[in-house]
């Protein structure tokens, strides 16, 4: 399958390496999913002060999930874009907090002791050395243009995933995806062939966009919905984009209809319960980014 192909099937991607069942953007994680009825991987990526790329989702190490030689994290940590590699290894971030309420959320996640910030290089063995057909890497790439001070530089942080991506000769098997349209526009510039997704902030976040003087949002990337009738497809469509990736609240059948007529296709994400799984592959999405441990309906072995 190429990037450009369209599955047969939705495809079932674990989010963030199945952040319902095991660690969080971890390598443990990764091994694990890629042992379940899923087509791929999804993972946040960072970059660390000596330019390494690694997998998590916060600018700062969460104090929920973050032990120090057995102690968890009080302080806030310093912005992962300033820590060295060698730094970030010394803290283990493979248990949820009990006290902070995301094991409640999370009943079926299993407590891991020893589990270390990973690698994107790791990450890629990891799928590299697993049998059969290729499976999917989608790969966040974390950057705010509206709190520079905490996130990796946009153009930084994007080279150095594609260059990641190219070495071990997973392009093919890879999808940039992005909030900040920037991220996105400079992958189809560096990278055509790589698929890419555009990520749209859910409505209940909308009061966070710290809006530019102009009234754009800085994560549209000069391509802001309010220019094309309030369509974020139609604005996704004019910055050259593939596919819309929504928190899955957002979709709708009419949605489907409007993405279909653009030539975009539809990806997504924040799947934990068994039927909105159903609802969106009903819907005939393209993907479906899944928290575990429900992986897709009927989904007892990959259609290969």
């Amino acid at each position: 399958m190429t990037a450009i192909e369209t599955p047969s099937a939705p495809l079932i991607v674990a989010g963030a390496t199945g952040y319902g069942v095991w660690p969080d953007n971890s390598l443990e994680g990764a091994v694990r999913c890629l042992a379940e009825p899923v087509d791929g991987i999804e993972i946040d990526a960072l970059l660390t002060a000596d330019g390494h790329v690694v997998a998590h989702h916060d600018y700062r190490l969460s104090r929920r999930a973050t032990r120090l030689d057995g102690r968890w994290l009080e302080a806030r940590s310093p912005p992962i874009k300033d820590m060295p590699l060698q730094a970030l290894a010394a803290f283990d971030v493979g248990t949820l907090r009990p006290e902070s309420g995301d094991s409640a959320r999370h009943p079926h996640r299993t407590p891991m002791d020893g589990v270390r910030v990973p690698t994107l290089e790791a990450i890629l063995a990891a799928l590299r050395a697993t049998p059969g057909a290729p499976r999917k890497l989608y790969i966040e790439i974390k950057t705010d243009p509206q709190d520079p001070h905490v996130s990796p530089d946009h153009v930084a942080l994007t080279e150095a995933v594609i260059a990641a991506v190219e070495a071990a000769d997973w392009t093919a098997h890879s999808k940039i995806i992005a909030f900040d349209w920037r991220v996105l526009r400079l992958s189809r510039v560096r990278r055509p062939e790589l698929a890419r997704a555009h990520l749209t902030i859910p409505p209940v976040l909308a009061d966070d966009v710290k809006r530019l003087p102009d009234g754009d949002s800085p994560w549209a990337d000069g391509c802001d919905p309010r220019h094309f009738g309030g369509s974020d497809l139609a604005a996704i469509k004019a910055h050259g984009g593939m596919e819309w990736s929504p928190h899955f609240s957002q979709v709708t059948s009419e949605r489907i209809v409007e993405a279909s007529g653009l030539g975009l296709r539809v990806g997504p994400w924040g799947l934990s319960k068994p039927a909105d799984i159903d609802r969106m592959l009903d819907l005939g999405v393209f993907s479906a980014t899944v928290s575990g441990p429900a992986w897709g309906r009927g989904r007892s072995a990959i259609a290969r």
